[in-house]
């Protein structure tokens, strides 16, 4: 009784899995496109590292100033320098703030 009711889950939960799939291909509207500001991958990078780093400092400042733990791969990229610019200011406090705004 058991293999069998163990089965039909197997198969019902299969059906449903491959039910939720994407139908076609998705419309290039729904990607964001390389070189879009609003969405650059560095300066959001960027901006999470610095304030992940403010915040770690402000902890434990056992830890040295918030620029000794930039980057040094990145460091000198301009969208990434911006974006930690602005996610160790905005985190400073040791309060992390995220560079989004639910509403």
């Amino acid at each position: 009784m058991k293999a069998k009711l163990m089965m039909a889950s197997v198969v019902v939960l299969s059906m449903l899995g491959c039910s939720s799939a994407p139908e076609g291909p998705a419309s290039s509207e729904q990607y964001i496109g390389v070189g879009n500001v609003d969405y650059d991958s560095l300066y959001h990078f960027g901006y999470n590292t610095g304030c992940r780093s403010a915040g770690m400092v402000k902890q434990d400042s056992n830890l040295g100033s918030v620029e000794a733990r930039k980057d040094q791969v990145l460091d000198g990229l301009d969208e990434f320098d911006k974006g930690w610019a602005a996610g160790a200011k905005a985190c400073e406090d040791g309060v992390s703030r995220s560079m989004y705004t639910v509403k």
